[in-house]
């Protein structure tokens, strides 16, 4: 997510006095907007479709991580758990977040 900070940066007052306006452009963009309150950043609004998909990458890095010290063990000679297991356990995670997507 690119933010343009001349188009990015609202007050919290112009927030709320051009809602719609807004919220179009937070769909059109799909960047987010910043909301000050006396000159100081205040909140940050991001689309359903931003945010889920920001929530997605985080969830996938995790994953990423998991795997990484994972390998990082076994390579150091921890043999963990049987791979149908560790598969199946993988798989149920998958299925789970699939499901809480929608």
């Amino acid at each position: 997510m690119k933010m343009v900070l001349s188009e990015d940066v609202v007050s919290l007052t112009d927030f709320a006095r051009n809602t719609k306006k807004h919220t179009k452009d937070l769909a059109d963009t799909g960047r987010p907007r910043v909301l000050t309150q006396n000159g100081k950043a205040a909140a940050v609004v991001l689309s359903p479709e931003a945010f889920e998909k920001m929530a997605h990458d985080a969830q996938e890095y995790l994953l990423d991580v998991r795997l990484r010290k994972a390998i990082e063990r076994h390579l150091a000679g921890e043999r963990g758990i049987a791979g149908k297991k560790a598969f199946a356990s993988l798989r149920e995670e998958t299925v789970a977040r699939r499901k809480a997507r929608k």
